[in-house]
């Protein structure tokens, strides 16, 4: 063979050059889906941790109110003469510190709806409830 027919090329050819761009654009989907979903992760960590302290606040309420000679029945017809999560959180929320109260408070009076919420449970579209207190159980907090 002349030297004349041999070729060099240099660089990389069209071919080449789509496949790495499509690899890329791959690996970037998986990447931003991967980031995506940790963010929803995290609001769900975050929304069901504000349903324990809640919760929490609930049962230091009742054994507070529970610590004398009143019932279990009378602690629970007070708290069900609370109507609403958001007057039921006013009746515990000396059991809350005061930043967080403030943060449910600011929540969940701009919706004008009866429900407790957070930026957590707002970004997931969700919210917290109290609701009644029913016979032979114990109050709950439900993450909705």
């Amino acid at each position: 063979m002349s030297g004349a027919s041999l070729r060099e090329e240099s660089g990389f050819t069209f071919l080449e050059v789509i496949i790495v761009v499509a690899v890329i654009g791959i690996m970037s989907a998986l990447a931003i889906s991967a980031f995506s979903s940790g963010a929803a992760d995290a609001r769900e960590v975050v929304a069901r941790q504000q349903q324990a302290t809640i919760q929490s606040a609930v049962n230091a309420w009742v054994c507070g109110r529970l610590s004398g000679s009143v019932t279990v029945a009378e602690v629970r017809a007070i708290y069900n003469s609370e109507v609403g999560s958001e007057a039921r959180l006013a009746l515990v929320s000396a059991y809350l510190d005061d930043l967080s109260y403030r943060h449910f408070f600011e929540q969940s009076s701009a919706t004008n709806e009866d429900r407790v919420e957070s930026s957590a449970t707002r970004k997931l579209g969700r919210y917290i409830s109290l609701p009644d207190w029913g016979s032979g159980s114990y109050p709950k907090v439900d993450l909705d």
